[in-house]
């Protein structure tokens, strides 16, 4: 059975979908949609993607051809089984949890180590970084619309607008709350609790406790 499809794959397989390409192609189409924002993207990872969705029949190449004095290139087309393979791995991906660990969570959870002064330049640094990047998406989401392209191409560009709006929103009001003493950055830990009490995980119930 083959593996679970990367992402890499999964792009791959999506740009076969419309028609045959070359690993090298893929990876010119992949860059120039902007598509690399959601997966890390190198040539050599969509080579190695590619020949393996050969390997294991859910592509499979129809020619080959040379441009001046570069290498041959191989041009490949999705299978009925990479079809297949594609729409349930899509389905997954939609349906299924997926959890990650983003590394900024890791900062916010032990930022209260940090002098006040410094998490709030960190996070306004953060801010104006976001801030950027929420513009930037939000120009070009509306340029490709006037130019006709439905809503349902660019829901992966909506959901990332929509997270970078709700981050935004958030960065605001804890550098607000920072700024006024709202947030009083000098509050001890109250002695009834110990570092190791922060927890969101539900407790157990012991076997006496267990429902009958």
């Amino acid at each position: 059975m083959p593996a679970e499809l990367s992402a890499v794959a999964v792009l791959a397989l999506a740009l076969l979908h419309e028609h045959p390409m070359h690993p090298y192609q893929v990876h010119q189409v992949l860059t120039r949609r902007g598509d690399t924002r959601l997966v890390r993207v190198s040539p050599g990872s969509v080579y190695h993607a590619v020949e393996r969705l050969a390997r294991d029949g859910l592509a499979r190449p129809v020619g080959t051809d040379r441009d001046g004095r570069r290498p041959e290139r191989t041009t490949y087309e999705i299978t009925d089984a990479g079809r297949d393979a594609f729409a349930d791995r899509v389905r997954g991906l939609l349906g299924e949890e997926h959890p990650s660990y983003p590394l900024f969570a890791v900062g916010l959870a032990e930022c209260h180590e940090l002098p006040e002064p410094d998490v709030t330049d960190a996070l306004s640094r953060r801010r104006t970084r976001i801030a950027g990047r929420f513009e930037d998406m939000e120009h070009r989401y509306q340029a490709i619309r006037a130019r006709g392209l439905p809503r349902q191409y660019l829901l992966d560009v909506e959901y990332e607008i929509a997270h970078l709006r709700t981050e935004l929103d958030w960065l605001d009001g804890t550098l607000r709350e920072l700024a006024t003493g709202e947030l009083d950055w000098h509050t001890p830990l109250p002695a009834h609790l110990s570092p190791g009490a922060r927890t969101l995980e539900q407790d157990t119930p012991t076997p006496t406790e267990a429902p009958r």
